[in-house]
C-alpha cells in the first residue's frame, strides 16, 4: 500500500500522511459518496456518523448535490437518499458497498462498526483543505450570511481556501448553506441537469468562479438551537416601523407564523379591534400571555384554518424563507385576506434566498405594494394592498 511503510526494526505501520493526503485530494475532486460520512462529524461535532444523521444536512425538497459518478466524472444528483443511478446521493455504512469507507478505514481515519463511521478526528484534521471546512462550519452561526470575502475575513481564512471550502460544503451539505450570485447555486447546478456526467475539474471550475463572487447563506435548520433562540428572543421584543403603514383600523388581523406574536400584539395600538396568532410551535404561543382581544391558534401557513376573505390584514413576516411549499402559503394568505399584507422575508440564516425580483412578484400576486423597504440583500418589507376580486 503506497501510504504505509513498513518499519522492520521496531515492527510498526507508519502512515505516510502525505500520501494519503493525495488520495484524499482526489477523492474530494471527484467527491466520492464516502466523504459525507468522513466529514460528517465537522458538522455535527460527534466524531461518528450513520446514513440517519446524513439525511439531516445532505437532504431536502428540490435542492442538488454532486457525486462521483465514474471516471473524472461526477453527476448532479437530488438532494435525497437513494440510488444513484436514479440521480439521488447514496449512502451505506458498508465497506463493500462504499469502498473509499475500506480505504479510510485502512488509513486509520475511520472504524466501521455496528453501522456506524467512527471518526478520528484528529487525523482527519491533517487535512488542510478539511480543517478549513470545519473552520467554515464553526463560523457559520457567527459571521452570518456575508458575501464571500467578507465571510472569509469574519472567519480568519484565505479568500482562496474559504472559497474551496464553501464549494466542498455546498456540494456535499446542501442543507448547511446555500449561495447566491445573481441567481442561488442550486440553480446553478439545475443548469447541468440532474443525472448527467460532468466532468470533475469543469464542475469545480464553475463552482469556484459562482462562489467567489458570490454570497453565503447559512442554513437555520442546520445550525445550533442556541442561533434560534437568541434570534427569536430577539424578535420578540421588535416591533418594526413598517406596520404603522399598515390599515388596522378596525381590522382583524392574522400572524401568520407568529412566533411570540409580538407584531400581531402590536396591531392592536394602530386601531385593529381583534388579533388572531397562528403558529406551528405551540411552545412559543404559550409563552405569550392570553388577552380579550388576542388569540392563538395552533396552525401551519400551509393550510390555514380560517375561512376565505375572513381576515382584513395579514401580517405574514420573516417567514416565507423557511417554509417547504412556499407557493401554498402565498396562496393561502390571498385566499384569507381582503385588505392587506403586512410582509417581510430574511435572507440571513435562512434555509432558501429570496431575490429582491422574487419578492415583489410575491407580493404583486397579492396586490400593489403601497410601501417598500429594502435592507441591503437580507431583508425585504412591503405593505400590499390586496386586489378587489
Amino acid at each position: 500500500m503506497p501510504w504505509i511503510n513498513i518499519n522492520q526494526d521496531k515492527n510498526t505501520l507508519l502512515i505516510d500522511f502525505p500520501a494519503i493526503s493525495k488520495i484524499l485530494g482526489k477523492d474530494v475532486k471527484l467527491l466520492v459518496g464516502a466523504l459525507r460520512l468522513l466529514l460528517l462529524p465537522l458538522l455535527t461535532n460527534r466524531a461518528e456518523a450513520d446514513c440517519n444523521e446524513l439525511r439531516k444536512f445532505c437532504c431536502g425538497d428540490g435542492k442538488l448535490a454532486a457525486n462521483y459518478w465514474v471516471g473524472d466524472r461526477v453527476a448532479v444528483v437530488e438532494a435525497q437518499l437513494g440510488n444513484l443511478r436514479r440521480g439521488q446521493i447514496p449512502c451505506a455504512v458498508d465497506r463493500r458497498r462504499m469502498p473509499p469507507l475500506a480505504r479510510y478505514e485502512d488509513y486509520g481515519l475511520v472504524r466501521v462498526a455496528e453501522g456506524r463511521v467512527h471518526v478520528d478526528m484528529g487525523k482527519l484534521l491533517r487535512y488542510p483543505l478539511f480543517r478549513m471546512a470545519k473552520k467554515v462550519v464553526d463560523s457559520l452561526g457567527f459571521c452570518g450570511a456575508r458575501d464571500v470575502a467578507s465571510f472569509a475575513t469574519c472567519a480568519g481564512l484565505p479568500e482562496a481556501a474559504a472559497v474551496d471550502a464553501i464549494v466542498l460544503l455546498r456540494l456535499l451539505f446542501p442543507n448547511l448553506l446555500e449561495v447566491h450570485n445573481a441567481v442561488s447555486f442550486n440553480e446553478l447546478l439545475a443548469r447541468w441537469g440532474v443525472g448527467r456526467a460532468v466532468p470533475a475539474d469543469l464542475l469545480w471550475e464553475e463552482a469556484r468562479k459562482f462562489v467567489r463572487r458570490g454570497f453565503v447563506l447559512p442554513s437555520l435548520r442546520s445550525l445550533p438551537r442556541t442561533v434560534r433562540v437568541v434570534r427569536s428572543q430577539a424578535a420578540r421584543y421588535s416591533i418594526p416601523a413598517l406596520l404603522a403603514h399598515a390599515d388596522f383600523k378596525d381590522a382583524v388581523v392574522a400572524d401568520v407564523g407568529s412566533g411570540f406574536g409580538t407584531k400581531g400584539a402590536a396591531s392592536l395600538r394602530w386601531g385593529a379591534k381583534y388579533a388572531v396568532l397562528l403558529d406551528v410551535d405551540v411552545e412559543v404561543l404559550k409563552s405569550r400571555g392570553n388577552g380579550l382581544l388576542i388569540d392563538k391558534i395552533v396552525a401551519d401557513a400551509h393550510m390555514l384554518p380560517l375561512r376565505t376573505k375572513s381576515i382584513d390584514v395579514a401580517v405574514f413576516w420573516n417567514v416565507l424563507n423557511f417554509l417547504a411549499r412556499p407557493h401554498e402559503a402565498v396562496e393561502e394568505i390571498r385566499r384569507v385576506t381582503r385588505r392587506e399584507v403586512v410582509f417581510s422575508t430574511y435572507n440571513a440564516g435562512s434555509g432558501r434566498y429570496i431575490a429582491f425580483r422574487e419578492f415583489i412578484s410575491i407580493a404583486s400576486r397579492w396586490g400593489v405594494p403601497k410601501v417598500v423597504k429594502r435592507l441591503g440583500n437580507t431583508q425585504f418589507q412591503a405593505v400590499v394592498k390586496i386586489h378587489e376580486d
